[in-house]
């Protein structure tokens, strides 16, 4: 068993209880996990990513496909994972289970699980994709709009880079332009480090 397989196995013997008579399956990270070039790290699993049980297969994982495309690498070649790994939900309007932005308890209970992932990957550098990862990694007042397209340092001691998040893109096309220069600021960064 790997690290990583080990950490995983005590993820599910800590989350699985905590949800009695709830089905909130945990999506774990994949990818390339010896020392990526890049960990993606994404806020919380959709729905399609719940049924696929795999981070980014969704409406925001198309998005991503072109992220990687852009950048010349293939999903096997970086690591993705998100802050929390269950869907996070609530009821709307129509009656209807949505998605959600992850609550404080949440956060608070996957954080430092994602910092036992990132240790065990090892990427030589991390992107955020939006808000929720960012300020989980950084610092609470900070927003991806004050810092996107930039390197910064945080709490796991590797590189980290500000990106909006891929969904924003399907809901504010007017972020693509910016979106697509952030994405060739770090494919430049990374071939000026190899």
């Amino acid at each position: 068993m790997t690290q990583l397989q080990a950490l995983y196995a005590d993820m599910q013997k800590f989350f699985h209880p905590l949800w009695p008579g709830e089905d909130k399956p945990l999506v774990l990270g994949e990818g390339n996990a010896f020392n990526p070039p890049l960990m993606l790290i994404g806020e919380a699993p959709g729905e399609t990513e719940v049924i696929k049980r795999r981070p980014f297969v969704g409406k925001a994982g198309k998005n991503l496909d072109e992220f990687l495309s852009m950048m010349e690498m293939k999903r096997e070649d970086i690591f993705i994972s998100n802050v929390v790994k269950i869907r996070p939900t609530d009821i709307g309007p129509t009656g209807r289970t949505r998605n959600r932005a992850p609550n404080k308890e949440e956060l608070a209970l996957f954080i430092p699980w994602l910092m036992k992932e990132i240790a065990i990957v090892q990427p030589k550098a991390l992107v955020t994709l939006g808000n929720v990862p960012l300020k989980a990694l950084t610092d609470p007042k900070i927003t991806i709009g004050d810092c996107h397209g930039t390197f910064m340092d945080c709490q796991a001691g590797v590189p980290l880079f500000a990106l909006y998040h891929p969904a924003s893109i399907i809901y504010r096309r007017a972020l693509m332009p910016v979106y697509q220069a952030d994405v060739l600021t770090l494919k430049e960064a990374l071939q000026n480090t190899k």
